[in-house]
């Protein structure tokens, strides 16, 4: 087996516990079927910062025609995104947006999303998300799919949510871990046989993982099913990321971080070249970030890669291992300093002690928290910490029962 981030898995091995296996049953979100159409309400997301709400859908199309589009009604809000006219990236593709008022298709007031492809059929799903402002949970909204001569429309109450999943990696058990929002229902085995398991990413269909001990990277359904620990295989795979077009993934061997379609395909493993060990990474609608485990900086690069990486974006971290992102802010696992790290978007205001944890691997942001793990001195960590969005109420037990948690996602 290889040894990578040496400066802190030689210490790992040494740390090989039992874990006491748990159960949940998946929690099921709100949803609607129709004839063609499924549609599952995801829940929604406020950031503190702007106020802005962030609802997502999950909808699949069981029918061999195509998607004409697929609306979510704004009537009771304001819109803020996707823009009108914009261009939306889901799973499948691209879609055309348009945003609709009270007449014509699909008849109320809507962000529209229309297919560029036409392979959103025969049991393809995809997600979307609409963010809105004068958000109220109270309100019921109208969403509505065309396909064909079909058109189905489906009302959804907003405070009915699933209210989603929290992921993490047990690095000494080779398993995935699962648990409600709330920390409950902890499935400390919700996936098997991984190999030293550490970054996890997680999108509206799958969860990804690397596999840390042969380069590989993993990918299951959401509901842990069809579980492929070669899903794509790399050099020295460590962290891992996902947006609506590609996996990306860094390489601690190879001191690269690579990018592949969603399905897998195109890996290309040196996508970014660099120098400083790469470990965690994320990826917004603009940017891909990464800890340099090496060099004590984040760095960060155009999705273009019009502009060279700036590998010293972030200064003053210590041995950093997971990076997260959301519209405001970066924040950073410092493994060598027991701290999260966090800074604005642009790199200013960089405060390397932002929340306390022990030896953190792993963070993630949803519009409520910041989620850590503690993987801890010699790898004998157990628990999964949580803060508010300010790093107050800091719980450092949030949830307990894990086996040198290595990364953590929030998701569906």
């Amino acid at each position: 087996m290889k040894t990578p981030l040496r400066s802190l898995t030689t210490l790992l091995c040494a740390a090989i516990g039992i874990l006491t296996l748990a159960t949940s049953a998946q929690a099921a979100c709100p949803h609607q079927d129709g004839t063609c159409f499924s549609f599952e309400y995801q829940g929604y997301t406020t950031d503190p910062n702007t106020g802005q709400t962030t609802v997502t859908f999950h909808i699949t199309n069981n029918c061999k025609n195509g998607v004409g589009y697929v609306a979510i009604g704004t009537d009771s809000f304001t819109r803020v995104s996707p823009a009108n006219g914009s261009v939306y990236q889901g799973t499948l593709g691209a879609y055309n947006v348009a945003w609709t008022g009270t007449n014509g298709n699909p008849g109320f007031a809507s962000i529209k999303f229309t297919p560029q492809l036409n392979n959103f059929a025969n049991s393809a799903s995809d997600t979307f998300s609409v963010v809105v402002s004068n958000f109220n949970a109270s309100t019921t909204i109208m969403v509505q799919g065309k396909n064909g001569n079909n058109r189905e429309t489906f009302s959804f109450l907003l405070s009915q949510t699933c209210g989603g999943h929290i992921y993490w990696t047990n690095y000494n058990t080779g398993t995935i871990g699962r648990a409600d929002l709330d920390g409950q229902n902890a499935n400390q085995s919700f996936i098997t046989g991984a190999s030293f398991p550490r970054g996890i990413a997680v999108d509206g269909s799958h969860i990804y993982w690397t596999n840390e001990s042969n380069g590989t990277i993993g990918r299951a359904d959401l509901d842990g099913q069809n579980a492929n620990q070669s899903f794509i295989t790399s050099n020295g795979a460590t962290g891992v990321a996902v947006d609506g077009s590609h996996v990306y993934w860094t390489n601690d061997n190879g001191n690269t971080i690579g990018r592949a379609d969603l399905n897998g395909q195109n890996a290309n493993p040196s996508f970014i070249t660099l120098v400083h060990l790469p470990a965690g990474v994320a990826v917004d609608g603009s940017y891909v970030y990464w800890g340099n485990h090496a060099g004590g900086t984040i760095g960060r690069s155009d999705l273009d890669r019009q502009n060279a990486p700036n590998e010293s974006f972030i200064t003053g971290a210590n041995a950093t291992f997971g990076v997260a992102v959301d519209g405001s802010h970066i924040y950073w696992a410092n493994s060598g300093s027991n701290t999260i790290g966090r800074a604005d978007l642009n790199g200013g205001n960089a405060n390397q002690s932002f929340i306390t944890a022990s030896v953190p691997t792993g963070v993630a942001v949803d519009g409520n928290h910041v989620y850590w793990t503690n993987f801890g001195s010699f790898g004998i960590g157990t628990t999964i910490g949580r803060a508010d969005l300010d790093g107050g109420n800091a719980n450092q037990t949030f949830i307990t029962g894990a086996n040198a948690p290595g990364g953590v996602a929030v998701g569906p």
